[in-house]
């Protein structure tokens, strides 16, 4: 019996931990984007937690309530952030031998550090220089007017789907013009005559 719970145990956390896993390979799935967004949600709400943390007088049962869900809330994004600049950028994006790959390791090492003293405090110059480090962070990946592989992908296909449809309609608009330019060439010859007399 203590043999079949413990398989059951270890078949369900290791599929628990197989729904939550990260793809490892550039399959397009995931890309630089979504992985911003969740790190710019994680700013946001580490300044509205450290401000409600702040103003929480801890006074009645709600208040430390709310304080304590707070608290345990900044601790768990904080640890869901390192996790993803850890598994995303230092694992996937940050390849050796690369010309910035020391500068961008020591910055995700600089934000991983800021996270901690995030967790620690309740300072908004913590939440402050970490925002600082990962805009600068960001833009080691990004710059303006960067569109990700799939976007460039996408936007290409567009592109000539337009183009394709634009000549078929100036092919069907040729054909159909046709005779009316050759009626227009003579046409102008009668009108010059009409206008003449």
């Amino acid at each position: 019996m203590r043999r079949f719970i413990f398989t059951a145990t270890a078949c369900f956390l290791l599929s628990g931990a197989s729904l939550f896993a990260h793809c490892q390979m550039p399959c397009g799935i995931y890309h630089d984007d979504m992985v911003y967004d969740q790190i710019d949600q994680y700013v946001e709400t580490m300044v509205k937690g450290v401000a409600k943390i702040k103003d929480n007088k801890f006074s009645t049962p709600a208040e430390r309530n709310e304080g304590v869900r707070w608290i345990m809330t900044k601790d768990r994004i904080s640890d869901d952030t390192a996790q993803l600049i850890t598994g995303y950028f230092l694992q996937q994006k940050i390849k050796p031998g690369e010309p910035d790959s020391i500068k961008r390791i020591e910055s995700a090492h600089k934000m991983l550090f800021l996270i901690v003293g995030i967790k620690q405090s309740v300072d908004f110059k913590s939440v402050s220089d970490f925002a600082e480090e990962w805009e600068k962070f960001k833009l080691m990946f990004h710059f303006e007017g960067y569109e990700c592989a799939m976007e460039q992908k996408e936007a290409k296909a567009l592109l000539e789907k337009q183009k394709a449809a634009e000549e078929k309609e100036k092919a069907a608009n040729g054909n159909s013009k046709e005779a009316p330019d050759a009626k227009a060439n003579t046409a102008p010859q009668s009108r010059g005559a009409k206008s003449g007399t």
